[in-house]
């Protein structure tokens, strides 16, 4: 069952990227960030009430609080990226993740990557290259140039490092509760820590009358991605999950282009897959 939970994760994180970019455009990105986050706790607790609350670990707490904490920062520039940078070059840049897991595994303990990581990590950094193969003509390196250019690249790249942490406490936290009882926890603390945030998003940018429901629309998407993501992780290897996951990068390169008119659909497109293939053998 792991495999097409993965796929749904995959599916929803494209979706909920493409429509919290949409919404950005007219709404506030603590507003998004709030929405895309708490408002999939209908859900969450829905899937709960079925399932009856688990008995909680010891390490639950404090894992799920340096989750929630991070998140507050990696969600904020997730959206803020997506508001101010097309999709095709913020969305494949969390194909980063691994690497930079590989790359803190190296620095805290010591662990080397194979041949077979080493290749995923050149095709990685080849897909980020070929995302800007168009800015060529102005020399070998204009690509790497481009990405330090754009913003959204940038914080996406911030984005990635963050997780590639988080994804350590949020397999901790599920492995000590459930999929659905950390989700609706995450929620609720999320909502909590980030309201003030919340307040001045609104006060700075008020929502107009048709936003509410469609914030509920995104937490739905949201939440979709979220309870997959964790149910196929309580199933499998965390690595393997977030590889399949990752493929939805190249969905979200497809849809910025039908849905925002992006240009360079092709080389966006070779480098989302490059980007992909090389999280999948950094899995592997």
């Amino acid at each position: 069952m792991w495999v097409p939970l993965s796929i749904v994760t995959a599916v929803a994180f494209a979706a909920s990227g493409s429509y919290a970019k949409a919404l950005a455009r007219r709404t506030h990105i603590f507003v998004v960030s709030w929405g895309l986050i708490v408002l999939s706790l209908p859900w969450a607790l829905a899937v709960l009430a079925r399932q009856g609350v688990p008995e909680i670990g010891d390490r639950f707490l404090w894992a799920a609080l340096v989750s929630v904490t991070l998140n507050m920062v990696s969600v904020t520039l997730q959206v803020k990226a997506l508001s101010i940078s097309p999709l095709s070059v913020t969305v494949p840049f969390l194909a980063f993740t691994p690497l930079f897991m590989l790359a803190t595994s190296a620095i805290v303990l010591r662990e080397v990557p194979d041949a077979k990581g080493l290749a995923g990590i050149i095709m990685v950094v080849l897909g980020a290259y070929t995302i800007h193969l168009d800015r060529i003509r102005g020399g070998l390196l204009e690509p790497f140039r481009a990405i330090a250019r754009e913003r959204g690249s940038l914080l996406m790249l911030v984005v990635a490092f963050i997780w590639s942490w988080t994804a350590v406490y949020d397999k901790v936290a599920v492995v000590a509760s459930s999929p659905a009882f950390y989700t609706a926890f995450f929620s609720i603390a999320f909502g909590i820590l980030y309201l003030p945030l919340l307040v001045f998003g609104i006060r700075r940018d008020r929502p107009g009358p048709g936003t509410i429901p469609r914030l509920f629309l995104l937490g739905a998407i949201g939440a979709a991605m979220i309870l997959s993501q964790l149910a196929a992780i309580e199933l499998t290897l965390a690595s393997y999950v977030i590889a399949i996951k990752r493929s939805g990068m190249i969905l979200s390169v497809v849809l910025g282009h039908l849905l925002f008119k992006e240009e360079h659909l092709r080389a966006r497109l070779a480098g989302a897959l490059l980007m992909t293939l090389g999280v999948v053998v950094l899995s592997i």
